[in-house]
């Protein structure tokens, strides 16, 4: 696979551009090294010619020391080359990496049912950490051993212009080599790096299931597994590391018959008075010296070829566009919000049946709605599509009559607050999670929420109150407390739209007594939605909602169809007296 110029070109711009004078100082830098690395052998053939025609010891300790003032010069450029090469390398690679998480969460939930955490992991750190060496010094470090090369070519022509010549065509060689092989290797390191991806992703969803595999005897059969993902991974390592890396060998073959075709040349000519030994010695450090700059281009071709791959990857996802379009509604309108179901269909695969099918009700502002329903039957599919994690096939769903796809993603889900079973928890402080790393929300407020919560007596427990810090793995909560956490971070926002997905399911009775009397108070003036399985979870609903396999089975005010004596709610609830 050929990867255009124009593609490496279009990243360099765009991601240097921003730190052009630290890659412009790193390049002068490179430029020092470069002169100095090919004037320093000069320094020793004249030491080496006086030492061989002159016994005045000023002039050899001159010489010493002005080696010496060479030697720690280039010393010097040397670490300044390495200390800007790695802060250009993570400047860049810092802000791609950005960019491409911004992007990613763009998304729609379709891509990501198709590309698991693990893969996605790999896209976007693994995928620019190996771009970080070619962002960094590809450019300039490419530049640089021309320059070398030409340096050389230059000082050897110097002195014998015959050996120039040949030196000229045997860097012609390598060099055209070189670049014939570019592209050789990306096909390889492109296909590497997916088996990669697949088994950190592999690796990645089996450890986040730990609790339901060990239970269910099901270790052996997941290494066995494990083990065919690495087996892949290593086929694809052998052939990029031995297709991708034919450079290198060829450089040193190539290195090895000029050097000894040059020493011999150079050799004839000292035995016949043409050379000095001083400059056979030139000859010879300036073979040793032009191994470095081949061997960078090698190492170069290879790191473009890896980067070809990457880059490759890294613009498929970046090309890559999410199947919800954005909308310029800003404002919800009239509060509270009346919500409006209008024949909507919707499934989630072509090849399954419809998770709603021609579904319509009607929610007027400020009543709460308790949908029931077996599992599968599509209610927290309505709540995805209340907040736009997808479009619905067919019909619409509206907010104050207007379909939810004309208002802008952010505007909608940050007026619309989910509480579902699972709670997550982010690294950083408990005042962060609890207010979504909005700085805005006082603790005042989050004092309040946690009063009206009954969490202040855990939260004493705390060794830092709110600045206690949080990771996903490390708070020692009980389901109920991590559900009334949940509630507190959606009322914090006080969202117009509030979505209780099962919710209490993890509650104990006490516990969702005591969030229930909460909730009523919360509730209060706001649309709202609780999906549910038990019906102690719907008795305060306004109006019930009941879905059997994507369909509307019954809809009305909930006191209407209690007093329907053959509504499909007073079966449901004589089986749950039953």
């Amino acid at each position: 696979m050929n990867v255009s110029f124009s593609l490496y070109r279009e990243f360099l711009a765009q991601y240097l551009g921003p730190f052009k004078w630290q890659a412009a100082l790193l390049g002068f830098m490179l430029l020092c090294n470069s002169a100095l690395s090919v004037y320093a052998p000069r320094i020793l053939r004249d030491f080496i010619d006086s030492l061989l025609t002159s016994s005045e010891m000023v002039l050899l300790l001159q010489i010493a020391v002005w080696f010496l003032v060479v030697h720690v010069a280039r010393q010097l450029t040397s670490g300044l080359v390495g200390y800007l090469g790695e802060s250009v390398a993570w400047s860049t690679t810092n802000l791609l990496r950005s960019d491409m998480l911004r992007h990613a969460l763009t998304l729609d939930l379709r891509f990501f049912q198709q590309h698991p955490p693990g893969a996605m992991l790999e896209r976007i750190d693994g995928d620019t950490n190996q771009l970080a060496y070619f962002f960094s010094q590809f450019a300039i470090r490419f530049l640089r051993s021309l320059l070398l090369l030409t340096g050389i070519l230059i000082a050897v022509s110097l002195d014998s212009w015959q050996l120039g010549i040949a030196v000229g065509l045997f860097m012609v060689s390598a060099i055209v080599l070189l670049f014939r092989l570019r592209s050789f290797g990306v096909p390889f390191n492109e296909r590497l790096r997916e088996a990669t991806a697949n088994l950190f992703g592999f690796v990645e969803e089996r450890l986040s299931s730990l609790e339901d595999i060990k239970p269910l005897g099901g270790s052996v059969y997941i290494l066995r597994q494990m083990h065919r993902f690495i087996e892949r991974q290593v086929y694809h390592g052998r052939r990029a590391f031995s297709w991708g890396n034919l450079m290198w060998p060829a450089t040193l073959v190539l290195l090895g018959l000029g050097t000894g075709l040059i020493l011999a040349w150079g050799g004839y000519l000292v035995l016949n008075g043409a050379m000095t030994v001083g400059t056979i010695y030139l000859l010879f450090s300036y073979m040793n010296l032009m191994l470095w700059p081949l061997e960078e281009l090698s190492h170069q071709m290879e790191e473009l070829q890896k980067a070809g791959g990457n880059l490759v990857r890294v613009q498929a996802l970046m090309a890559t566009r999410s199947s919800l379009k954005e909308g310029t509604q800003r404002e919800l309108g009239a509060l509270p919000v009346k919500l409006e179901f209008q024949d909507v269909s919707f499934q989630y695969d072509e090849e399954e049946g419809p998770a709603l099918d021609q579904v319509s009700f009607t929610v007027a502002p400020g009543r709460t709605l308790g949908i029931l329903g077996r599992t599968g039957s599509g209610k927290t599919t309505i709540m995805r599509l209340i907040t736009r994690l997808y479009d619905p096939s067919h019909g619409a769903v509206k907010l104050n009559g207007i379909p939810v796809s004309e208002f802008q993603l952010d505007i909608l889900r940050t007026r619309i607050g989910v509480v579902t079973q699972e709670v997550q928890f982010f690294r950083g402080t408990l005042r962060q999670n609890l207010c979504m790393f909005d700085a805005g929300i006082g603790d005042g407020r989050i004092m309040e929420i946690l009063h009206l919560l009954h969490l202040q007596g855990w939260l004493q427990t705390m060794p830092e109150g709110l600045d206690t810090l949080v990771t996903s793995n490390r708070l020692s909560l009980s389901a109920g407390e991590a559900q009334r956490l949940a509630l507190a971070r959606v009322f914090l926002r006080d969202p117009e739209i509030v979505i209780l997905d099962e919710a209490a399911a993890r509650l104990d009775p006490a516990t969702e007594m005591e969030v229930d009397q909460v909730l009523q108070t919360l509730l209060a003036g706001r649309t709202s939605i609780v999906i549910a399985h038990r019906l102690q979870s719907i008795e305060k609903a306004d109006d019930v909602l009941i879905l059997e396999q994507g369909k509307k089975v019954e809809f009305g005010a909930r006191e209407v169809l209690l007093a329907e004596p053959s509504s499909h709610l007073n079966q449901l609830m004589a089986l749950g007296l039953e």
